[in-house]
């Protein structure tokens, strides 16, 4: 579920600001430990459209320039950095059992971006890659905060639209149920439209001026190929980083031991 709400119009919910750095309880969790991971390289179309090779650097336990901090908050922080950048994903251990009591379903993970350079790193929100590992492969690509709003608004409209005009007039008699419910769903979707106008992230141009994004990123996991979820899950998270594909591999629920992953060819 989705904390932050406010007040909701049935037919135009509006959408104001979220005291920053507030605590949402869908974002908790606990600790679990780190996966076991390689470098690789590997084709990505992520990076270039003409399928050129480029390198791909995979987060690893005890490897130079990867860190690993488990934070009071629940969260586990993978970080990878080189001279220019670091990159920290944010992991709730907690993920998968909270999906099925959002108003729609995703998965949700937390990024920071620091740029340490002289020149300029983009931010390519949109080009961000998820792969369900044992779902034959799946890998959805992270979902637009404008175009999740709208789609969420427009769900609240079809809803209120099914309740009052149909629903209600059909069994007058069970009007207080069923406008006790709507309310009830409608809340759900306030506040998850709260969460992502305010704490989602954006493309951004990072710079010696303007060093720092962090937000959270969403998939969606409505596709025939993925099932039920399994114990483990497993997911690869490939993120385009200047010249590079930095890659987080990470498990939930959280495994007593390391994970061996398969290794990509090279093509």
């Amino acid at each position: 579920m989705w904390f932050g709400s406010r007040g909701v119009n049935p037919r135009r919910s509006w959408i104001g600001p979220t005291a920053k750095g507030a605590a949402f309880p869908y974002t908790s969790g606990v600790r679990f430990p780190a996966l076991t991971a390689v470098l690789v390289l590997l084709s990505s179309s992520l990076l270039a459209t003409n399928k050129t090779p480029v390198s791909a650097v995979r987060w690893a336990p005890n490897a130079p320039n990867c860190t690993l901090r488990q934070g009071d908050d629940g969260r586990i922080y993978y970080g990878i950095s080189s001279a220019d950048f670091e990159v920290i994903l944010a992991v709730d251990r907690q993920e998968l059992e909270k999906i099925p009591h959002r108003a729609a379903p995703m998965l949700g993970v937390l990024l920071t971006f620091r740029y340490k350079g002289a020149g300029q790193l983009d931010v390519q929100q949109g080009r961000f890659a998820l792969e369900f590992v044992k779902h034959f492969q799946v890998v959805k690509t992270s979902l637009d905060p404008d175009d999740m709003l709208q789609h969420l608004q427009q769900n609240v409209d079809d809803l209120t639209d099914e309740v009052e005009r149909h629903e209600v007039r059909k069994h007058p008699e069970q009007k207080e149920r069923k406008e006790s419910e709507l309310q009830a769903r409608l809340k759900d979707y306030t506040e998850m439209m709260d969460f992502v106008s305010t704490q989602a992230l954006h493309p951004a141009v990072l710079n010696p001026a303007n060093s720092s994004a962090t937000g959270w990123v969403f998939f969606g996991i409505k596709d025939r190929w993925i099932g039920p979820w399994r114990k483990p899950e497993q997911f690869i998270l490939r993120l385009p980083v200047e010249n590079l594909i930095v890659e987080f591999p990470f498990s939930l629920p959280p495994q007593t031991g390391g994970v061996e992953l398969r290794r990509r060819p090279t093509q």
